[in-house]
């Protein structure tokens, strides 16, 4: 178990982008320029080409990425629960368990799906993704106060559920400020 806990730290701490030593609220530098060479035409922004999936995972959110990158993280916290969570809440006899990892599971799922659209959609603008942001920052608190009130329900299935969507929700919260708030500051 405590094996299984430091992976979820690691990714975790990996997908804040806190891995990498960075200015607080900062998402770092734009990607370096490579020098040009005589023949070569400067690209315009629709022609740039998109950072690796490890540069987008880790570290600062590259300039001109960050809707990708946030969505690139979502998505590598979003996976790995969806995957652990069917499967212990499918394989558990005890219906706490059953309800909190199959509810986590169902959670991070949805997320999976947001995480693809903002993958495969256009990069939106610094503004409206903050402002989208502090909008699912709030919508986060809502969902931890409703897991929070099925957490103290008598079942244990209400019980098991509300913790996941507590757990869910917090760690959503934290993921929408700390980027909302990296985009404050550019």
């Amino acid at each position: 178990m405590k094996r299984g806990l430091w992976l979820w730290l690691l990714v975790l701490w990996s997908t804040l982008g806190l891995a990498q030593p960075h200015p607080r609220f900062s998402v770092g530098p734009a990607i370096a320029a490579e020098p040009l060479l005589w023949a070569e035409q400067p690209q315009k922004p629709s022609q740039v080409e998109r950072p690796s999936w490890e540069r987008l995972l880790l570290g600062p959110a590259p300039e001109g990425f960050r809707g990708l990158a946030i969505s690139a993280r979502l998505l590598a916290w979003s996976v790995p629960w969806t995957l652990a969570g069917s499967t212990a809440g499918l394989l558990s006899d005890d219906p706490w368990q059953r309800s909190f990892w199959l509810t986590s599971s169902v959670w991070a799922a949805v997320n999976s799906g947001i995480a693809l659209v903002g993958l495969l959609g256009p990069e939106p603008d610094q503004a409206s993704l903050r402002d989208l942001l502090y909008i699912n920052a709030v919508l986060d608190v809502l969902y931890i106060a409703g897991g929070v009130f099925l957490a103290l329900q008598p079942d244990a299935r209400s019980q098991g559920a509300g913790w996941a969507i507590a757990l869910q929700g917090a760690w959503l919260l934290l993921f929408d400020l700390f980027n909302a708030l990296a985009l404050e500051h550019p």
